[in-house]
This record gives C-alpha cells, structure tokens and sequence, in this order.
C-alpha cells in the first residue's frame, strides 16, 4: 500500500553521481522522518524522465532530507516531482515500535532497577539495549513476553499528542531521554492505564494492531544488555515447535529433559576439546617433504583426521620449521571431501590470503590470515595443491 503526494526538491545536499546516489532536501511530503530508534520512511520520488528509490528520510532544517539512489535521471534543486510512501513498511515499523514500548514498559514494572536506555526498530526484528544490574533471563523475558500480549489483546487505545515541553515532562509516570530532546514540542505516546513516553518514532492506533510479541533472542553481561523481538509471533512459534520437536525427536527425550539434556552434551563437548588440546602436544605429522617450485612444502594426507586436533600439532611443526611451507588434507571417507591446513613458516616469504581465490581448480571453501589458511575441499590429494602452489608462488617469487 502506498500514499502519494507532490514537493519540490528544494536542494541536493549530498550526490555520488557515480553511484547515482543522492541526499535531497524536500519541501515536505507524506514521509516520516527517522527518530526514536525508528528508521525513516522509504518509498519512491519521480517526475519525467526521473525516477528515485528512497531508502531513508530525516528530519532536516527546512524540510526533509531523503536518501537513496536515482535510477532514472538525476534530481536538481526545484524540481517538482510525485512521490509514494511505503505504507506497509511504515506500518511494520510501527507495529514494531509500539511492541517495543509495550515489551520494554512490561520489563522495567516487573524488574524495579531496570532501564530500557535505546532501541534500534527494524522490520524484521527489533533490539532492545538495556541496563540491569542483575542477570537478564528467559524467565524475565517469558514474563514480559505474556504481559505484552495480555497488553495486546486487551486492544488498549495508542494516543499520540504534540504537547509542550512543560506540559509533557509534568505527566505522570512520563518516561524520556531528556537530554536528548531539544525540541520544545514534543510528542507524547500514551496507552492509557499502561505507559506515557516521550517518542518521535511512529506508531498504530490501539495494541491490538501490534500483532503477537515473540522475543527471538538476547545477549550480554551485567549491566548491560541487549534483547530482540518479532511481531510475527504466531509464525515463528510454529516454527520454533516445530525445530524443538525434531531435536526431541532426534535427542530422544522429553520436552522437559531437553535443556539439561543439550548442557549435559555441551558440557561433553567442552571435555572432549581439552582432551583434544592435551592430546595434540603428542601428535607427530607424518609429512613428506616435497616443493612447488621454489617454495619448500612439507605435505601429509591424513584421512579421517580431525583438523581440531591437527591444527595444534600443525602450529608446532611450522614453528619448527620455519622456512617451509605445511600441507595438510585430511579426507572424511564418508564424504566427498575433507579438510584443509596450510602453514607457512615465518621465514617463508609468501602472503597465502589470496591463494583459495586465486585457485579455482580446488574448489575450496575456506580463509585465514597471509600465513595459514584452512577449509573445505573436495580435492584431497596432494598433487593439485602442490601444482596451485607453485602457480601461485611463482607469481611471488622474490
């Protein structure tokens, strides 16, 4: 859905002709600018023989300043043109930030202490940055998660005011970032009996129109965190039971069981990789020496090796030898490829950043640093790697 109107260009503040991408000052328009956390509107400007993506608007002196890029002509000052704004990404964005509101008072009224400080609204997924001193929780974030739904359901009013300064900071239980508001008109979103803020971001008319809440994820230390949300709950719940009840399925547990089931595996897990760690000190690689031209490569064909235990021992012996250059392909006998390392020595005088890039033939699939790479590949013997190695090497020779 879309909604037209017409402005002038007013200026064109910043351009990149190259790339056809501009920043134009608007006389106006139907385009809500960034603000709150909430990025601007997009949509799209045009006139004859021109035509404009928008991907951002902004508040700016004058009017609003829209970025994005001409895909038909180029914009001057005082052209008049029509333009359309993204109604349904707007109202995405708007579903999004008054969940945001609802999901973050419903946090800071169950957990005394706690302060939502920044939001960054998206269209897919929204995060929310917070203080806590204490350790955020699923727990927390379920309990919060039920009350913005009860929120939601209860389809509560979404009133939007334009109020003075003095008028809005003396409201009740007013929440805003005032050091950040300069403006002395300010807006105010209000769900009555629930939460006041002061918000220039946009918003739907009543929490109804939000959709179903569903918190995907968080992360951090205390005291600061960060969690994410969605508005397409009932989808993503589907797909969440869906995932668990294979891993149920795959685990070969209950429900219940699968947390501590999944600790028990990682801690397994963690056990195995220092086992790994300890028993790499004794592996001796059995590598043959051999060249690619003028470089010196050492090379062994390990199947069914683990590069996880490898790659210690792999460390040792380029340190050992440091005017070589190490080749290690380690086939898995059940697949139709394997794993890669290559070393060179600090002595070695060859950048390896470019050498998967630069060699096709092995189809690889991997990265590193200029001294040692490592990967995928099919190609697991070590014949076409010495062969692409000396084709890169000569092309580096000092």
């Amino acid at each position: 859905m879309t909604v037209s109107f017409r402005v002038t260009i007013l200026d064109v503040l910043a351009s990149d002709e190259k790339k056809k991408k501009f920043t134009l000052l608007l006389s106006g328009g139907e385009l809500h600018p960034s603000g709150g956390g909430q990025p601007g509107d997009s949509g799209v400007l045009w006139a004859e023989n021109f035509r404009f993506r928008i991907d951002d608007t902004e508040k700016r002196d004058g009017g609003v300043a829209v970025s994005g890029k001409a895909e038909k002509g180029s914009p001057a000052a005082g052209m008049e043109v029509e333009g359309e704004a993204d109604l349904e990404r707007h109202r995405l964005l708007s579903r999004m930030h008054t969940g945001e509101h609802i999901l973050s008072r419903a946090l800071e009224k169950a957990n005394p202490g706690l302060r939502v400080c920044k939001v960054a609204v998206d269209s897919v997924e929204t995060s929310v940055y917070l203080t806590w001193d204490g350790d955020l929780s699923w727990d927390m974030l379920f309990e919060a998660e039920k009350e913005g739904n009860r929120i939601v359901a209860e389809n509560l009013p979404v009133e939007t005011v334009l109020l003075s300064r003095e008028e809005a900071e003396s409201l009740p239980g007013i929440k805003g970032n005032w050091g950040r508001i300069a403006d002395e008109t300010i807006r105010v979103v209000h769900i009555p009996g629930y939460d006041t803020i002061a918000c220039s971001g946009s918003h739907v008319s009543s929490t109804g129109d939000v959709g179903n809440l569903f918190v995907t994820a968080f992360r951090g230390t205390s005291p600061d965190w960060e969690f994410k949300f969605s508005v397409d709950g009932s989808l993503l719940r589907q797909e969440y039971s869906e995932t668990a009840r294979r891993l149920v399925r795959g685990i070969g547990c209950r429900l219940p069981q699968l947390g501590q089931v999944v600790v028990g595996l990682q801690e397994e897990n963690g056990a195995l990789k220092k086992l790994l760690e300890r028993a790499s000190q004794y592996v001796s690689l059995p590598a043959e020496d051999s060249s690619a031209g003028w470089l010196p490569v050492s090379a062994a064909v390990l199947p069914g090796f683990s590069r996880e235990l490898a790659a210690p021992a792999a460390r040792k012996w380029s340190d050992a030898n440091p005017g070589r250059v190490l080749l290690l392909l380690m086939p898995e006998p059940e697949k139709k490829e394997g794993s890669f390392l290559i070393y060179g020595g600090k002595e070695v005088p060859v950048d390896f950043s470019a050498f998967l890039k630069e060699s096709p033939s092995l189809r690889a699939r991997g990265g590193g640093r200029n001294d040692w790479l490592n990967g995928l590949s099919p190609v697991m013997e070590a014949e076409p790697w010495l062969d692409a190695l000396k084709t890169f090497a000569e092309k580096r020779r000092p």
